[in-house]
């Protein structure tokens, strides 16, 4: 009897693993977007390269290479043949279609570098501003208290300036220097003693201190 072969049916090959479309995408967003920010050029003519750049490939794509230099040409002959208005239309029509095509990141990091120096600034003059020392006196003085006496405000006053050897102001003196600062004065406030008397309190202390800029006034000539 003949040996017959049999044949074996061959091993089915793995099916490809199933790719999340969703996934894919992401991954692929998340490449582009990191390109675009490394590809943002920094620095004025960086952006002004990518805005000419995007407007010249945008006119490209519509009206083709020729119709672009054909417009451009035409746009330079009118701004010099005909009158100022119409340079100035060219000009201003040019630099809109540039800006609209800068990428985001440049103009966002520009107006950071234009606005660093501003706050540098205004932080710099507010450390520079001189500060009154007598409100802080006086806060001082309040302590946890309702308020401060005008009698104790001046006698601290009077002994500060025996100490420089200067003349003491006198009661009239400080109520004339703290109006002037639009602070006002109570004819009754309890101090750190209990004890009632002229002077300021704290609740219209705090009040002058929440007001941004308090009305400037002419302060008296003997400021203590």
């Amino acid at each position: 009897m003949a040996f017959i072969p049999v044949r074996r049916k061959p091993a089915p090959e793995p099916e490809p693993k199933a790719v999340d479309e969703g996934s894919a995408l992401e991954d692929q967003d998340d490449e582009q977007d990191a390109l675009g920010d490394e590809a943002a050029p920094a620095g004025v003519f960086g952006a002004l390269a990518a805005g000419v750049r995007g407007w010249l490939t945008w006119c490209s794509l519509r009206i083709g290479v020729r119709g672009t230099y054909g417009l451009h040409v035409v746009a330079v002959w009118a701004a010099g043949y005909y009158s100022v208005w119409v340079t100035w239309g060219v000009v201003i029509g040019l630099a809109a279609a540039v800006v609209t095509f800068v990428p985001r990141e440049s103009l966002d990091r520009l107006l950071a570098r234009l606005e660093h120096p501003r706050a540098k600034a205004t932080v710099k003059a507010a450390e520079q501003a001189p500060v009154d020392p007598l409100p802080a006196l006086v806060w001082r003085l309040i302590g946890d208290a309702p308020g401060v006496h005008r009698k104790t405000l001046t006698a601290v006053l009077a002994r500060a300036a025996e100490k420089e050897g200067t003349e003491p102001p006198t009661e009239a003196q400080v109520e004339a220097a703290l109006t002037a600062r639009n602070i006002p004065l109570r004819p009754s406030v309890r101090d750190t003693r209990g004890k009632v008397n002229r002077g300021v309190h704290r609740v219209d202390l705090e009040a002058w201190a929440r007001t941004p800029s308090p009305p400037p006034s002419d302060a008296p000539a003997t400021d203590p």
